[in-house]
């Protein structure tokens, strides 16, 4: 924009001014901002766009002496968007109180009409505005009027549901009440923002927004919650047909007591509970405390397919607050293995079996090793390169797990076979033989 332009831009701005055309008067200051912004002038930007914000008060001020306060109100909204923008956050509560104050008197005008939904809108619409900028107590004296004086609203349904969130917004927020707050904000979403815009009154959708948003934050800056940690203490295996404990600890980590704890298990065919009930109670938990929650369980094999398997389970845990808001929580896992007596009674007969053919192989190799004792000590390494061999087969045939089976006990026999220079005193066994040659 050359100088000229600019030039003329002003004086256009100052002739809609002194016309009182505001139209053109914050069209044209609007213009002159958006020039500054874009050759970086950011000092004339911001004194283009307080002048804007200006306008739109005088504006509002000329429609609101022409009683046309829904219209003064939309003006006062554009004020307080250009002041929240530069960061004028007084002056732009200063304009969303005066915009509550009009929407009131908006919504007389709309019952003289004898349009009771849109009363309704200007009335909760002003309530809640009012809220948003710290003044309830003019919330509640548009609430009062509503109820008191004007039967022409109140015998409308939707024009009285609109009426009661505000209501609801104010008890939400001085009771720290967020299920009362969600459902508030359900309301607002499916009938109040679609009521505005029905009503010419969309520029109002955002600050109610932002109220619920600031209502939210506070109710969930001031209120304190229980927080209910858990840990599960329990044996990795347990025996078939024998009864075992699962405890589970909880703690209270938050700074609201728990109250109604119940703990239930997630029933499953393979683990049944030996005492009575599968849902564990607690009266109430405060912050920091502890408590411990045990079932006494037992697997039986009747009730298993395979006798040795990874069984899993889970709880539900839940509570509820000061609020008498109910949490759950899923506990999980629980997860352990079942270890069957047959199975250990068969091992232990095998490893018996083991432990004699040992003393028996023993018996047999060592008056070899005393005749050829070079020899002997070859064909063990004959027989561990054989299990090498084996290992190999089976890496080639993908079985994995047996190979790293194998793997550890060839390298354990070595180990252990590297050590008998270490543990055999060679000079007694030296001296033992020449006894015995003397004696001979």
């Amino acid at each position: 924009m050359s100088e000229n332009n600019e030039r003329m831009l002003r004086e256009e701005l100052r002739a809609a001014v002194n016309e009182k055309d505001y139209t053109v008067a914050v069209e044209k200051a609007e213009q002159m901002a958006n020039h500054y912004e874009d050759i970086g002038d950011a000092k004339k930007a911001r004194e283009s766009w307080i002048e804007a914000a200006r306008l739109f008060l005088e504006w509002s001020k000329f429609q609101r002496e022409n009683r046309t306060h829904k219209n003064s109100a939309k003006s006062l909204v554009f004020a307080a968007d250009i002041f929240s923008k530069l960061g004028i956050d007084t002056e732009a509560a200063q304009a969303i109180d005066l915009a509550a104050q009009d929407l009131a008197l908006a919504g007389d005008e709309y019952i003289v009409w004898k349009q009771p939904v849109g009363a309704g809108v200007c009335y909760a619409t002003s309530a809640i505005l009012f809220v948003l900028v710290s003044q309830e107590e003019k919330a509640h004296q548009v609430i009062d009027q509503v109820r008191t004086r004007l039967d022409a609203l109140r015998h409308d349904s939707t024009a009285n549901s609109l009426m009661e969130l505000p209501i609801q917004l104010m008890h939400a927020k001085n009771n720290l009440d967020i299920r009362l707050l969600n459902n508030v904000k359900t309301m607002v979403y499916s009938s109040l923002i679609p009521a505005l815009t029905n009503s010419g009154l969309a520029e109002f959708a955002a600050y109610i927004e932002r109220t619920i948003l600031g209502v939210e934050n506070f109710i969930n800056a001031t209120q304190k919650y229980p927080v209910i940690e858990y840990d599960i203490k329990m044996k990795g295996e347990v025996k078939v047909d024998e009864a075992f404990d699962i405890e589970v600890m909880i703690k209270n980590a938050g700074e609201d007591t728990a109250f109604n704890i119940e703990l239930e298990m997630v029933p499953i065919k393979e683990v049944s509970i030996v005492r009575e009930f599968s849902k564990l109670k607690a009266n109430e938990l405060a912050p920091g405390a502890s408590a411990a929650l045990t079932w006494r369980c037992i697997v039986k094999a009747k009730d298993l397919i395979e006798e040795s398997k990874q069984i899993n389970i889970s709880a539900r845990l839940s509570f509820s607050d000061s609020k008498n808001l109910r949490q759950t929580l899923t506990v999980s896992p629980i997860a352990f293995s079942t270890l069957s007596t047959k199975e250990q009674d068969q091992i232990s007969m095998e490893l018996d079996i083991i432990k004699d053919n040992i003393q028996k192989t023993k018996e047999k190799v060592l008056p070899a090793a005393g005749k050829a004792g070079e020899k002997v000590v070859a064909k063990i390494f004959d027989i561990i390169e054989q299990l090498v061999d084996q290992t190999d087969g089976f890496i080639e045939a993908g079985a994995i797990q047996n190979a790293k089976s194998w793997n550890k006990l060839l390298q354990l026999q070595l180990e252990l076979i590297g050590d008998i220079p270490n543990q055999i005193d060679f000079d007694k066994d030296e001296d033992k033989d020449k006894k015995e040659k003397k004696d001979s």
